[in-house]
């Protein structure tokens, strides 16, 4: 990973950032029943999270983002984070896994201690990267009527 670099994306970013996930995004219409929320985040609904206080931060190739996420201000020393996505051209080369365990570094330094996060019992793949990442399954919740899936909610303690 020495040729990939963590940081925090600026309001300039922002455009590439949702391009990335759209792009990531996207091809998980064909395995859900539902279209991913993911899709909704736009240049403007990324604008009024980093204006809210949240952090995006990116896992960048070449000079371009190629994986993202999204944390949330933490309340009571629990972070959310949300957008987990890597570029499709991109995958399976573990910088999904780098990037969380650099925020997850980066937050332990902010104070936090709890990290949550979600994803859909569809998506069994995400839920055994996060499982293999040190998270637990605190809660399944089903999705509104007429929906066949679960939102399986997941935590992780930070060590100090």
């Amino acid at each position: 990973m020495s040729d990939t670099a963590f940081r925090l994306a600026g309001w300039d970013d922002l455009s590439a950032v949702c391009l990335l996930i759209q792009q990531a995004f996207h091809p998980l219409q064909q395995r859900l029943p539902s279209r991913p929320t993911a899709l909704d985040e736009t240049v403007a609904s990324l604008t009024g999270h980093l204006a809210s206080g949240s952090q995006i931060f990116v896992a960048e190739r070449q000079g371009l983002p190629v994986a993202c996420l999204l944390v949330l201000p933490p309340d009571a020393g629990c972070a959310e984070v949300k957008r987990v996505c890597t570029h499709p051209d991109w995958q399976g080369r573990g910088l999904g896994s780098a990037l969380l365990s650099h925020v997850e570094d980066q937050l332990l330094g902010q104070g936090v201690r709890t990290v949550r996060l979600s994803t859909r019992r569809r998506l069994p793949d995400n839920l055994r990267f996060y499982l293999r990442l040190g998270y637990t399954e605190d809660d399944r919740q089903p999705y509104p009527a007429d929906i066949d899936d679960e939102r399986i909610t997941l935590s992780k303690a930070l060590a100090a």
